[in-house]
């Protein structure tokens, strides 16, 4: 049997990328115009981007086996999301974060699996990243990739795409986020940033 499972809503492209105090100065000064101050290569160079589907309220999910639907829990998808920490950017002598990208892109991502014997939910395994205290929103998750049954997909297709716009640059100011560590207890110490609220105090729009 084949195994389908498709996402419709919001994809999302987004980096977090260190910068200098000149260029955060920049960075408050101009706004979303900064992106035409360097090219977009620039921006999403590295390892530190992210692209996938915004499980939101806009997202819509349907799992199908040989065409036909079956009944699946939404809340799986975000159940066990993977808390983002950048240690190697808090350990380094960086001292601003800033967060590019656009995450309003209405598309279509699906999933394949053939030769599928039955289906049961709880062998899907969901790799989301929750962005809350990056973004400064709640609830702000990203479908990256899937898994049944310890397979990876046969096909991982994306098509559907539409426009979008990009997020005004978000700062973060690094030694904001290491203070707030050290006065934390050591039982809290690897956690970069201990709220959503204290973390988009620290970012300057």
């Amino acid at each position: 049997m084949e195994l389908m499972f498709t996402a419709r809503g919001h994809s999302c492209d987004l980096i977090i990328h260190p910068v200098s105090k000149k260029t955060a100065q920049l960075i408050r000064e101009h706004g979303v115009d900064v992106y035409s101050m360097k090219s977009w290569d620039c921006w999403s160079r590295g390892k530190t981007s992210i692209w996938g589907m915004r499980i939101d309220n806009i997202c819509q999910i349907q799992v199908t086996l040989d065409g036909e639907p079956v009944a699946f829990d939404h809340q799986r998808v975000i159940a066990n999301p993977l808390m983002l920490r950048r240690r190697m950017f808090l350990d380094s002598r960086a001292k601003y974060l800033c967060v590019f990208g656009f995450d309003n892109a209405r598309c279509k991502f699906s999933w394949r699996w053939s030769d599928v014997k039955g289906f049961d939910p709880a062998k899907f395994e969901f790799m989301v990243y929750q962005w809350d205290r990056i973004m400064g929103r709640e609830g702000y998750h990203i479908l990256d990739d899937i898994r049944y049954d310890n397979r990876v997909s046969a096909s991982h297709d994306w098509c559907d795409a539409a426009g979008f716009t990009l997020v005004r640059p978000r700062l973060i100011n690094l030694e904001d986020v290491r203070r707030e560590i050290a006065e934390e207890n050591a039982e809290r110490a690897d956690s970069p940033f201990s709220s959503v609220q204290s973390f988009a105090e620290a970012v300057t729009e």
